[in-house]
């Protein structure tokens, strides 16, 4: 009884106990924000622009503790916390950003303690002085919000600051950071990418503050002379260190590995260098551990096994680092993460290196010299994820331990020695992994019964035959050139999809495939690069292909296609490469081509077009190759070429996603095969970079417009085996980039211009079989190009040519006999006189002095008698031994006449 009685009287306590507690802790149960602060926020949020109307909620008539992105005290209402970082920072933020001005009507909110202002874009304006008066925040965020300008010293004066981030506000700059020692309660501080090299004493201003746990100094333009000074670091609680990509050139300093607490460090991206210090070993705590890209040599540390909480290890792009691979890595049972790509180390990669990985997820030895040798039956202990080995010798025999894995999302075998055949479980184990990259291999097998479900699959440069394989619409780049894939392509174009194919990227050049192109191309509406080049392909283009609106590089070079160039094509508006070279197309060169302003390469070398080249082809101000040559096009060249800009010299211009394709962790590179210096190559990496116009080989007419040579960037320009009249211009000069200038086979006349000694880049010149005359311009190197650049030209005369020009020959024979060889060649006599001044001075200057003075006379020959008498010692012995070895000499003999020829020589050299 007495205990329900004290049930009745407790039950009502316990109620109002818990809406106590439910009010405090719901901060919008009050509804009591204070007016005077409403008001300032209001003018806050006049001052800032905000297009997504992200704070939309802040109204008059709503009680601020309730809007959207403000925090309030439970117990007195007053605002305490701003949140206005930018939410949508994992999609398109740059829709959602706040920006203008910063209104001072912040310093109204004398209880704010948080303000987060971070991914949003101010524009470059400066960081508002008056911040460092708000002194109640210990959270400030501003990274990444835009800000520009010399950060304000009066943020030294927020002493109860805790956390302050100004990084990745690329336009900030510091003349001084003695401030930031004031800030004595500060544990995380981001300056990354602030530009701090004005500051050389920054290190010791950071290292004042005891209390910091992150430190973030990533991208801040500092060198060497910034951290060689400190002997002590102060901040030993350090848990997060950030250098990278800075301008350090030395080799790690000691004081960091005095940082015993540092669970991350990155150094990346620095010209550190020197050996990897055994000091890491003492950083037991070190969870991640970044060096990639530096200098640093030698082998890698020997104490890497006693870093027992290591999750993260990452040397890649060291080229320097050599030896072998430690066996006690396998003993870092916690890594996930291990890079040694792209440095020098060799030796085998056992079983033993991964004793206890069995946490590894992400292992990149790509273009090292290390041989990967276990067992064929060989059971990782790890599920890897991700797999980079290029350049790394995995095979000749297929990797049988791969079968093992079920992780897998990237894998990158290529260039690795496999010579085997697929096996028979690998189709159907490999159809999860987002990405395989096998290019440059020697694998073979027959996959056409295999539909193929990666994302990315580069089967490039291998040994695969049989037809085609199948796709899935989940397939984005298929690249299989270079292989032995023979048959028609239609099993694999008009096979029916249930869902919208996502392919973009199809490669099948290099093959043995024939028949036609199948008119099924509208069922692959997302295909940007095509490339079915160096095949037995023939017939005309379907005209489904002008259903490929996304087409931005198509190339069907040296294959049978012939007809003309279908008009359905100009849908394609996107359209930047089109290669048609060496077929049987006909026709006209179609208007819609040289009106696609998209163009940067155009191929339509060896077919069969004719009439004139359309001058709307000078409208195509991106174009960098321009391949018409060895077709029967006729009249004259456009005298508006010089109106093709990205062909003078100056910043390249252009979409090169028309020459690239990226995707996720790779890119898809177009290539092309052009004739520069008389030379097929093939450029891929640097076609960007190309620059050349070639029309040769047709039936061109008229003279050479003088405005094609004020295209002071192109590089190569081939006019040669047409019908070309009049004389090169003297503004030829003005081609300071020219490396390969063809003019063969025409009928020009006139002089070569002298102007032509400017093309200081000059390489290859082609000038024969014309009508020039004169003598060959002299200077720099056009004297160094072969006779035969010039042979054909019955007029032409001086060297490189043997024929004499005329003002030469009548110079010749009004000259003295004699006089033109010592004019032209006046050292010869220099040579002689000198030649003989110095023997006689010589000489006389050893004779002469023997002959005047008698104590050195006596000396020399006192000297000759002396070598006389060691000669003899040594021949009487040598011929004592000889006798007694062999019995053959008569030693006495021996001994009368060699001293009777020591006794001649002395006489001689007496007289």
């Amino acid at each position: 009884m007495r205990n329900s009685r004290l049930v009745i009287l407790l039950f009502p306590l316990v109620c109002f106990l818990s809406s106590i507690i439910s009010i405090l802790c719901d901060p919008n149960t009050l509804g009591v924000c204070n007016e005077k602060e409403k008001h300032a926020l209001l003018r806050f949020k006049q001052a800032l622009s905000d297009p997504a109307d992200r704070l939309s909620s802040w109204s008059i008539n709503e009680d601020c503790c309730r809007w959207e992105a403000v925090r309030c005290s439970n117990v007195s209402g007053r605002v305490v916390e701003l949140h206005l970082g930018n939410p949508y920072v994992d999609s398109d933020y740059t829709n959602f950003i706040l920006g203008g001005e910063i209104s001072p009507a912040l310093l109204e909110l004398e209880f704010l303690s948080y303000l987060n202002l971070s991914w949003n874009g101010f524009g470059g304006r400066p960081i508002p002085s008056f911040l460092g008066s708000m002194g109640s925040l210990r959270y400030l965020d501003l990274s990444s919000a835009g800000f520009g300008g010399i950060v304000p010293h009066q943020l030294g004066n927020l002493s109860t600051l805790h956390h302050l981030d100004l990084g990745h506000n690329n336009g900030l700059y510091v003349e001084n950071l003695d401030w930031i020692s004031h800030l004595s309660f500060l544990k995380n501080l981001g300056l990354g990418s602030i530009d701090l090299h004005r500051d050389v004493h920054w290190l010791e201003s950071v290292s004042m503050i005891p209390s910091l746990l992150e430190l973030d100094l990533s991208d801040c333009r500092l060198d060497r002379k910034m951290v060689s000074s400190l002997r002590y670091a102060n901040f030993t609680s350090l848990t997060f260190l950030a250098l990278s990509k800075n301008d350090f050139n030395l080799e790690i300093p000691n004081w960091l590995f005095n940082l015993t607490s540092l669970a991350i460090l990155s150094l990346s991206d620095n010209e550190f260098k020197g050996q990897i210090s055994e000091s890491f070993g003492q950083l037991k705590y070190l969870e991640y551990l970044d060096l990639r890209r530096n200098s640093f040599h030698g082998p890698i540390l020997t104490s890497i096994g006693n870093l027992s909480s290591l999750r993260y290890l990452v040397l890649d792009g060291n080229p320097l680092i050599n030896g072998t691979l430690p066996t006690n890595l396998g003993l870092l049972s916690n890594l996930e993460y291990f890079g040694v790509g792209g440095t020098s180390l060799t030796g085998n990669i056992s079983e033993v290196h991964f004793t206890t990985l069995s946490k590894l997820k992400v292992l990149l030895i790509y273009e090292t010299s290390l041989s990967f040798h276990v067992n064929s039956n060989w059971t990782p202990p790890f599920q890897l994820e991700y797999l980079e080995a290029d350049s790394c010798k995995i095979g000749p025999k297929f990797p049988a331990w791969l079968k093992t894995q079920k992780s897998f999302s990237y894998l990158f075998l290529s260039s690795s020695g496999i010579v085997d055949t697929t096996p028979n479980w690998f189709w159907k184990w490999a159809s999860s992994i987002q990405e395989i990259h096998f290019f440059d291999n020697q694998i073979s097998g027959d996959i056409s019964k295999v539909v193929l479900n990666n994302t990315v699959l580069d089967l490039s440069s291998n040994r695969f035959s049989g037809q085609l394989p199948l796709l899935s619409s989940n397939v984005v780049v298929l690249n299989i050139a270079n292989n032995s894939f023979s048959g028609q392509i239609s099993p694999l174009i008009c096979r029916k999809i249930n869902e919208r194919s996502k392919l973009k990227v199809l490669d099948i050049s290099n093959n043995a495939l024939s028949g036609e192109l199948s008119d099924c191309w509208m069922h692959w509406p997302s295909l940007t690069h095509i490339n079915l080049g160096s095949n037995d392909l023939s017939g005309e283009i379907p005209d489904s292909m002008g259903s490929l609106v996304a087409l931005k590089a198509f190339s069907l070079r040296k294959n049978s296609f012939h007809g003309d160039i279908p008009s359905s094509l100009q849908n394609c508006k996107v359209l930047g490469l089109i290669s048609l070279s060496d077929n049987k197309f006909s026709g006209i060169i179609p208007r819609w081509i040289v009106e696609r302003t998209t163009l940067m390469v155009i191929d339509l070398r060896s077919n069969k077009f004719m009439g004139d080249i359309p001058p709307q082809i000078c409208q195509l101000s991106y174009l960098r190759v321009l391949d018409l040559a060895n077709n029967s096009l006729s009249r004259t060249i456009p005298k508006c070429l010089n109106n093709i800009s990205s062909m003078t010299a100056g910043p390249i211009e252009g979409d090169f996603n028309v020459l690239e394709a990226d995707y996720y962790y790779e890119s898809y590179m177009e290539s092309l095969i052009l004739n520069i210096k008389g030379r097929d190559s093939e450029y891929k990496e640097i076609l960007r970079y190309v620059k050349t116009i070639d029309l040769s080989s047709n039936n061109l007419s008229g003279s050479i417009p003088v405005e094609i040579f004020s295209l002071s960037g192109l590089q190569s320009l081939n006019l040669s085996h047409n019908h070309l009249t009049g004389m090169i211009s003297v503004e030829i000069g003005g081609m300071e980039c020219l490396e390969s200038l063809d003019l063969s086979r025409n009928n020009l006349s006139g002089e070569i211009p002298q102007t032509m000694v400017n093309l200081t880049f000059l390489g290859d010149l082609n000038l024969s079989y014309n009508n020039l005359s004169g003598r060959i311009p002299s200077g720099t190197q056009i004297q160094t190009f072969s006779p035969l650049s010039f042979f054909g030209n019955a007029e032409l005369c001086g060297a490189p040519l043997s024929k004499n020009c005329p003002e030469d020959e009548e110079e010749e024979t009004q000259r003295p006999i004699g006089v033109g060889e010592n004019r032209e060649f006046p050292e010869i006599a220099w040579f002689y006189i000198g030649m003989g001044s110095g023997f006689f001075v010589g000489l006389w200057g050893v004779c002469g002095c023997l002959f005047f003075n008698k104590a050195w006379r006596h000396a020399y020959f006192q000297c000759l008698d002396d070598i006389k008498d060691s000669a003899y010692v040594a021949i009487v012995i040598k011929l004592k031994w000889l006798h007694q070895k062999f019995g053959i000499y008569n030693a006495e003999d021996d001994h009368r006449e060699c001293i009777n020829k020591l006794s001649g020589m002395a006489k001689e050299c007496v007289h």
